[in-house]
């Protein structure tokens, strides 16, 4: 099985790295810890936290890289999620085992999986912990990031997956990570039935549509299988809310009762939902 330690941070597409960045530390009060040109894929990359969130950016600057081409087809939007794991060999055993393919493989540091030999999880794996990252540092903790964190973050909640067979994918991920499989429910406010995976600091939610209309099912249909949302805890919803509202930013009915959702397009086209606790 697979052994995971925890949520490394999310990774996200965007055309214009310095805009982005510019936008999540303006609005968003962010705090930019690294950043890095890399060769190899020709993209530029930075590591910010919202609270105790970490979030990448990757702006490829051609078409050619796989992440260019990702770029290419789908726009501003959500790539992937990093996993941190004890042992990156022990790990890539554990994705060949089943038939993974793993198009990006740099022993020692990190790997990426095949989204469609994973049910549309792009994951990423690494064993490192990223230098200059203040949650590595001692004393961490909410006092570090309260007084500049306009939203009010307790931390993430979960990572929701949009998928075209449920059972399937679930079977694959609670398999990989040697955990029972939980049981379905119908989410009403997506008219789709969901799977909440824990995995180490994080839930991993499975979404499908039972119908061929509805959120989920437009995903599908745009994006295929793939990162759909993250969900942030905060201290004050209404105050959150109030915060993006003041800043000009869309809020919109969350995925699940007691949720909202930042308007994808007013935030370089991924969905943030936020919900109490």
């Amino acid at each position: 099985m697979l052994r995971v330690n925890g949520l490394a941070h999310v990774n996200q597409l965007v055309d214009d790295i310095d805009a982005a960045e510019s936008f999540y530390t303006d609005v968003l009060g962010a705090r930019t810890f690294w950043r890095q040109y890399d060769q190899d894929e020709n993209r530029d990359a930075c590591l910010f936290l919202v609270g105790d969130v970490c979030i990448e950016l990757f702006a490829p600057r051609d078409e050619h890289s796989l992440l260019g081409a990702a770029l290419a087809r789908y726009g501003n939007s959500w790539h992937s999620f990093e996993w941190h794991v004890p042992d990156l060999d022990e790990a890539r055993v554990a994705l060949v085992e089943r038939g993974v393919r793993i198009p990006v493989d740099r022993p020692g540091a990190f790997l990426m999986t095949h989204p469609a030999d994973c049910h549309g999880m792009l994951l990423e794996l690494s064993p490192l912990t990223m230098p200059g990252d203040p949650r590595a540092e001692p004393g961490w903790g909410p006092a570090s990031w309260r007084d500049r964190d306009p939203l009010g973050i307790t931390g993430l909640h979960r990572v929701t997956v949009a998928v075209r067979d449920l059972t399937a994918a679930t079977g694959w991920l609670t398999g990989l990570l040697g955990v029972p499989a939980p049981a379905a429910e119908h989410r009403r406010e997506l008219d789709a039935d969901v799977v909440s995976v824990p995995v180490a600091d994080h839930v991993v939610e499975l979404v499908q549509a039972r119908q061929d209309t509805g959120p989920i099912a437009d995903h599908v249909r745009r994006w295929g299988q793939r990162l759909r949302s993250i969900e942030l805890g905060v201290t004050d919803l209404d105050r959150a809310t109030g915060h993006l509202r003041g800043r000009g930013l869309r809020v919109e009915p969350g995925s699940r009762a007691g949720a909202v959702a930042i308007a994808a397009a007013d935030n370089w086209g991924v969905r943030w939902e936020l919900a109490a606790g």
